[in-house]
């Protein structure tokens, strides 16, 4: 997937809302909604066109799943144990009946296009996205409560009433949680989400939902780059550069004169002000950290057995496939979905046109490499399932395809 593609498939998503103003001013701009204009790539059938069914069949997940309830008639049935589907099922109808929402996390493997939505997402925020479902029965109560992560909430089936409050999030960070009190929504507005229709939530906002009627909705996480993280890459890209950043600090018993650190701390983040005024060290921080994130997403799906090929196989990029791609002097750093692959500086024309290039011919590519050395290293890329075999011999066809084109 390139960031065309992705851009592509996101925008369908999104639309009537372009995908520039949604990662741009949209991101910083607070709450929002978008109403299904019916171009919005399938927004309704992200789960398939039984969304409950594919829900009730994701028996694997019983031990996983998560509830809330602000008026639950008793306690939560017990989830252990669930023998098969019809046991599942009745586990299920058993939380509906005393008025709880079901929340059904780690959806991605049950959507085709849902992983895809969420992977060119990924590649373009360089961060995990999650993606879970809530069902709900009508009569439901949700608790007044926040996320501390961004959301992108599609209603997929029966309506929801959602009251959001109006007041600018906090943005707290995710180690602060609501006091023990009941939390006060304060001002807020009320709407009704059909199917298809979509909101997006900033983390921190303070919301609840009724349900008048059975209802799924899907719930797209995901934590675009903050201030404090470009700071902390910052730190990170220095501490790899300078040694006594890693240094173990002296005074760390538990009657220490902490103060006695002071000195160090504050000497330290002068280092790392005056490291971040040099040109081109933001960026190379925010580089390294794009790599680690990409690295740590989910991984790709590798073959049980790395596939033979020849010269004039046909290569092309597996589902999902990206990187980000970083160097030292003597090594480029790949960094995909699940992993880094770590390559000698030789072959970096050749690796910059793996990447690049959706679909080639293996004896394509470039630079100053022997046919071994290109062998290897596409071995290499379809080990960790980047690449995958399109052709095992080239066809007059796949020569076309993979042919470079000029201007």
């Amino acid at each position: 997937m390139d960031l065309a593609e992705a851009q592509a498939r996101l925008g369908q998503f999104l639309s009537p809302l372009a995908v520039d103003e949604f990662l741009g001013p949209g991101l910083s701009g607070g709450f929002r909604v978008s109403r299904h204009d019916g171009r919005s790539g399938g927004r309704p059938a992200l789960l398939g066109a039984d969304p409950r069914a594919v829900l009730a069949g994701a028996v694997h997940l019983a031990s996983e799943l998560t509830y809330h309830s602000a008026n639950a008639s008793g306690p939560p049935p017990d989830l252990s144990g669930v023998r098969d589907a019809r046991d599942f099922r009745e586990r299920i109808d058993a939380f509906h009946a005393r008025n709880y929402s079901i929340r059904f996390p780690d959806l991605r493997p049950l959507s085709p296009e849902l992983d895809a939505l969420a992977r060119a997402l990924e590649l373009l925020i360089q961060g995990p996205v999650t993606a879970s479902a809530f069902w709900s029965r009508g009569g439901m109560r949700a608790p007044v409560h926040y996320d501390d992560h961004d959301l992108i909430v599609v209603q997929l089936e029966g309506t929801k009433r959602w009251y959001v409050a109006t007041r600018p999030s906090e943005l707290f960070n995710t180690w602060r949680g609501v006091s023990g009190n009941p939390p006060d929504l304060g001002a807020h507005q009320v709407l009704d989400l059909a199917p298809g229709d979509l909101m997006y939530l900033p983390r921190g906002t303070f919301h609840t939902v009724d349900s008048d009627t059975e209802s799924v909705h899907l719930a797209i996480g995901f934590t675009p780059l903050t201030l404090r993280e470009a700071v902390i890459a910052a730190l990170d890209h220095l501490s790899d550069l300078n040694r006594p950043l890693r240094a173990t600090l002296a005074g760390q018993l538990e009657n220490a004169d902490l103060e006695a650190l002071a000195p160090a701390v504050a000497e330290a983040v002068g280092h790392l002000f005056n490291a971040a005024r040099s040109p081109g060290f933001v960026a190379a921080a925010l580089q390294r950290r794009a790599s680690r994130a990409v690295a740590d997403l989910v991984p790709l799906k590798r073959p049980t057995m790395t596939p033979a090929v020849s010269l004039d196989s046909v290569l092309r990029h597996a589902e999902g496939a990206f990187t980000q791609i970083g160097a030292s002097a003597d090594t480029i750093d790949v960094a995909y979905p699940g992993g880094h692959l770590y390559i000698h500086r030789g072959a970096q024309e050749a690796v910059v046109y793996i990447a690049d290039t959706p679909r080639f011919r293996v004896r394509d590519l470039p630079g100053p490499i022997g046919d071994e050395v290109r062998l290897a290293l596409v071995a290499r890329f379809l080990e960790v399932g980047f690449l995958e075999v399109a052709s095992p011999t080239a066809s007059v066809a796949d020569l076309f395809a993979s042919a470079p084109v000029s201007a």
